[in-house]
């Protein structure tokens, strides 16, 4: 049965968008003005959840699709069609011929490309963007769509900012705004006035003013009239630092100690021991034979090593050697036997098993500088790929066997434990006190913020990476607990998607500062805007906004007035971003 429910929207915050533009508010009481056609976004969790508070921003009339009212991505949409999505009548209540874009964003690919192609067959026109897990099949199903088809997946656009918070932290993360790369650096972590900074990525000791506190301003964590201006000449060396420290961390450690240790982590401790007891057997023998006087030391070093390894070449014996020595070079016979023997089957064992634990995906698992990625799901799997490329030492903790990255993990030989995270002694086997970073990746929120503080307690100055869903609760984490990093697939995921919908060529990236995302808005002001005459000091004041750019002046003066036509590129909270956006529709709208 098709039902439709309405509810009254309520914006959420969401991360950054790129690119931003508004358009024009229509005219409700001019019936020559045609209504914005609408966006269709088909999907029950999170992914589509987040794409359409991101598309309420931008002014874009939205009708949800989903299976169920109790379905996450129904959650305070103003129009939600409930029904089979392969059921063309769903398609047509839901208003698909007059669609502007499609969204298919389930967590299934079957049912998203079966979907697609549907709405291919009824649609001839919409943009179609297709949420696949499977890279693969990309270009194939974008083929099959036309030009108008474009394929995402979450997981690989999430991926990258997953790896930053793992090797690097809130440092590192970069974004381009008004033909500049910049670089986000964590001044000091303590210092409630000063927490980050943006700076130029290619000359990290460029930091960009209001004075080296841009995005700690915008976050609302310092008064900017409480700047200390000492700070001015210190922060530019630590920003540096940091950079080098980054780039150091992102590259694969191969010096000389490392490689010992990776080579001695091989060797099993069984082996050690062996070759301690073959040791200790021949040094004695070797002292027994030349003490006795019957041999001098080099004979008696010869002798030994024939008898132990049962070889007796009879050219130096004991014929005529006294009763005693005799006795004692037959027990090392008998312990040489023993340690041949054990040699053998050292060696054969290790040959056999070795071939057995690749057929099974049991790999040698790394016990210092590695990540712990406790959830090998979809995100899991794009995960320790990265690791792997960057050549970073990695082990997976999954609870289910039928995961998708354990086939991902056994190709890439990386080591996985069937395991809770949170069960105690789990992490303490994986060495978490020598790890450098772990990761709780989970689908469960609950789950992933009780592994991160067992790993805290295991290892204070570990780094910890949680996947949450809900933004909110990230950023109450970030102030009552004391854990590193929040990420969000569907939030990090998303701005990728909405660039996708709305026809854009480059698809923003995230930028979650201290679990408060940003966004960066570039635009251009229309005529007879609200916000033209203002100036930028202006604009600053009261808002929790700063711009960046001005007609291609880097950090515009606060005296200068932003005009009709000009190229405007602001940082700001995403409320701020949609007061300006509304400022920028023209007055007499």
């Amino acid at each position: 049965m098709l039902t439709v429910w309405r509810k009254t929207q309520g914006n959420r915050a969401a991360t950054i968008v790129d690119q931003v533009t508004r358009p024009p508010a229509p005219d409700d009481s001019d019936p020559n003005v045609p209504p914005p056609a609408p966006v269709l976004l088909a999907g029950d969790d999170g992914v589509p959840l987040r794409v359409r508070e991101e598309l309420s921003g931008a002014g874009v009339p939205i009708v949800s699709l989903c299976s169920s009212a109790d379905a996450l991505a129904a959650r305070d949409a103003e129009r939600v069609v409930l029904g089979d999505w392969l059921d063309p009548a769903v398609w047509d209540d839901a208003g698909l011929a007059s669609a502007s874009a499609v969204g298919l964003l389930g967590p299934d690919d079957l049912a998203n490309l079966n979907a697609a192609l549907l709405v291919a067959e009824r649609n001839a026109t919409c943009r179609i963007v297709v949420r696949l897990f499977s890279a693969d099949l990309a270009t194939g199903v974008a083929r099959m769509l036309g030009g108008r088809g474009v394929v995402l997946s979450d997981t690989q656009v999430a991926a990258p900012a997953f790896l930053r918070a793992a090797l690097s932290g809130n440092t590192g993360q970069q974004i381009t705004v008004a033909g500049r790369a910049l670089e986000v650096a964590e001044v000091d972590r303590d210092d409630p006035r000063l927490v980050v900074a943006l700076s130029n990525a290619d000359t990290p000791t460029d930091v960009l003013p209001p004075r080296a506190a841009l995005a700690a301003q915008v976050l609302g964590l310092i008064d900017p009239r409480g700047v200390v201006e000492g700070a001015r000449g210190a922060l530019p060396s630590v920003v540096a630092a940091q950079h080098r420290a980054r780039r150091a961390a992102s590259e694969p450690r191969h010096s000389r100690a490392s490689r010992v240790r990776a080579l001695a982590a091989l060797v099993p401790r069984r082996a050690e021991w062996l070759a301690l007891a073959i040791l200790v057997v021949f040094s004695t023998s070797t002292a027994v034979f030349a003490l006795s006087k019957h041999l001098d030391l080099v004979d008696s070093m010869y002798f030994t090593a024939t008898t132990m390894a049962t070889v007796g070449y009879g050219d130096v014996n004991l014929a005529t050697a006294a009763d005693w020595l005799k006795l004692y070079d037959i027990g090392l016979m008998a312990v040489s036997a023993v340690l041949l023997a054990s040699v053998l089957a050292f060696v054969t064992d290790l040959l056999v098993r070795s071939r057995i634990d690749r057929a099974l995906g049991r790999f040698p698992r790394p016990t210092r500088d590695h990540v712990i990625v406790c959830g090998l799901g979809k995100a899991g799997a794009e995960i320790i790929t990265g690791l792997r490329e960057l050549g970073v030492p990695c082990v997976g903790v999954e609870q289910h066997p039928e995961a998708v990255g354990i086939a991902v993990a056994r190709s890439l030989e990386v080591p996985v434990v069937f395991a809770d995270a949170r069960t105690p002694g789990v992490l303490t086997d994986l060495r978490v006190d020598r790890a450098r970073a772990v990761m709780a990746i989970t689908n469960d929120d609950l789950a992933n913020l009780q592994c991160g503080l067992t790993a805290r307690e295991h290892n204070p100055d570990l780094r910890v990476v949680l996947r949450i869903f809900d933004p909110h609760l990230a950023e109450r984490l970030d102030r009552s607990v004391e854990l590193d990093l929040t990420r969000s697939v569907s939030g990090l995921a998303a701005p990728a998607f909405t660039a996708a919908l709305l026809g854009r060529e480059h698809a923003a990236e995230a930028l979650p500062l201290s679990n408060v995302p940003l966004r960066v808005l570039e635009a251009t002001v229309p005529p007879d805007a609200s916000v033209a005459g203002l100036t930028v000091g202006e604009l600053h004041h009261g808002s929790a906004l700063r711009v960046l750019a001005l007609d291609g002046r880097w950090m515009p003066r606060e005296d200068l007035v932003v005009s009709p036509g000009s190229a405007i590129a602001v940082v700001g909270t995403r409320e701020a971003c949609d007061e300006l956006l509304a400022l920028a529709v023209p007055a007499t709208l």
